[in-house]
């Protein structure tokens, strides 16, 4: 019989991603996930034939500023003592997270487990029972794919396919980059029931992002507004001094993240009268940077206070690709990309572009439902200024405020700090490495 659910997690570099990832993975309450971190290693230069095009283009100063190099640092904080956790290590290319997937899939490692989840470093999953809810909700709706609709998006097809290339100057990079949009979505339409979905793809909307995560980052408007604009001013603690002209500027930095550590200190003391954090009866969520009810978007459903809502329209998708799919589905997959020899598309430059895309188009392609959650929260940039925001001092930030009265986190360096814990959570001391205390 199949474990029920295989956790997946790209660790590629800067520590204090996958630090606040297995920080909120230790908080969960559901336990017996088996995890795989796989080490997606190397700056992701690939010395492939595929490539050659593009090491032209390279050589004159165009690069992919997608990749990064590997910093071995994440594999020494990859801990989670007392768990079953694998090691894997794949070489890096310019699939990115979407090709360590792919891999995966390609393993068939998924086939011992009824679940697996996938998310890259950087994912926070933002409620303590997101786990034990993904699964008590695929159980009871027979759901077999939910993606993270932190960053839900969607795009004109004429547009996505021509997204580099649209400026009034474009570099020859651009251009390339959007042909290999072209080529990577050939490949899949070698199968016509792909080909059909992504035909009827449309085009006569405007790009739209709704971001759906927990509704507690901020009470009030004023006060969302006020952390958005301290960060376009001042830019993150984390940054160098060199913008910073008077110590009144270098301590505002600071106050958003200090009032929420404090805020979950005393909420930590005041637990035992006045419980968890609540969120509001009718969440809000963000729509192309502005705050709405989420009751005049959609309609979601509650699992174990973990919300979830469908779509029909394969154009939405989750940006950065935490995906939680099914045996079922994953079953199906495969038979698809092996007849018609999709996997292909991992020997492309810029196919993690595409791929991103592909994913949303997925569940219709292969006749399944599309869901999507808001208890998963790839911090990435700030919803409103789109500021980025995926540093040490603001990842600790969400944390604070995801589980306020549980844990308070700081960050030293580019480390995350876990500064103190409530009763019921700290077996986390023996859970994670001496270095997150």
């Amino acid at each position: 019989m199949a474990n029920k659910l295989a956790i997946v997690i790209c660790a590629h570099h800067k520590p204090w991603l996958m630090m606040s990832t297995l920080i909120t993975t230790a908080l969960q309450d559901y336990e017996e996930a088996d995890v795989f971190v796989v080490l997606n290693k190397g700056d992701g230069e690939r010395n492939l034939a595929s490539y050659e095009e593009y090491r032209g283009l390279s050589a004159a100063g165009e690069n992919n500023t997608q990749l990064s190099p590997y910093d071995d640092r994440v594999r020494h904080i990859s801990v989670l003592n007392g768990r079953r956790v694998y090691y894997l290590e794949y070489e890096n290319d310019h699939s990115l997270d979407s090709g360590v997937w792919y891999k995966f899939i390609r393993s068939g490692a998924w086939r011992d487990y009824e679940y697996t989840l996938f998310i890259g470093e950087g994912v926070l999953l933002a409620r303590p029972t997101v786990l034990s809810s993904l699964l008590a909700f695929a159980k009871r709706k027979e759901i077999d794919f939910v993606s993270s609709g932190h960053e839900k998006r969607r795009i004109p097809r004429d547009v996505f396919l021509n997204y580099n290339s649209r400026s009034d100057a474009p570099v020859p990079l651009d251009r390339f980059h959007d042909r290999m949009i072209r080529e990577a979505m050939a490949v899949f339409c070698r199968d016509p029931e792909f080909k059909a979905v992504f035909e009827n793809w449309r085009s006569n909307f405007d790009t739209e992002t709704q971001n759906h995560v927990p509704d507690v980052l901020a009470r009030s408007e004023a006060g969302w507004n006020y952390r958005g604009r301290i960060q376009q001013l001042w830019g993150s603690p984390y940054a160098k001094t060199s913008i910073e002209t008077t110590m009144p500027f270098r301590f505002i930095r600071y106050t958003p993240g200090m009032i929420d550590a404090f805020r979950s200190q005393v909420r930590m003391k005041l637990h035992s009268c006045c419980g968890e954090i609540r969120e509001p009866a009718t969440p809000r969520i963000f729509v192309n940077g502005q705050r709405q009810p989420v009751t005049s978007v959609t309609t979601t459903e509650c699992e174990l206070g973990v919300r979830y809502h469908r779509v029909s329209d394969p154009a939405w998708f989750g940006c950065t690709v935490p995906i939680f799919m099914s045996q079922r589905f994953l079953a199906c997959l495969t038979d698809r990309l092996n007849s018609y020899e999709m996997y292909d598309v991992l020997d492309l430059p810029f196919s993690g572009t595409p791929l991103e895309c592909i994913w949303g188009l997925m569940p219709s392609w292969l006749g399944f439902e599309k869901w999507f959650t808001d208890g998963i929260h790839r911090v990435r940039k700030h919803f409103t200024t789109y500021q980025r925001e995926d540093y040490p001092p603001e990842m600790a930030s969400y944390i604070n405020r995801y589980y306020c009265g549980r844990i308070c986190v700081g960050w030293d360096g580019d480390y995350m700090k876990i500064r103190s814990l409530r009763r019921d959570h700290r077996d986390l001391v023996t859970i994670l490495p001496e270095r997150y205390f």
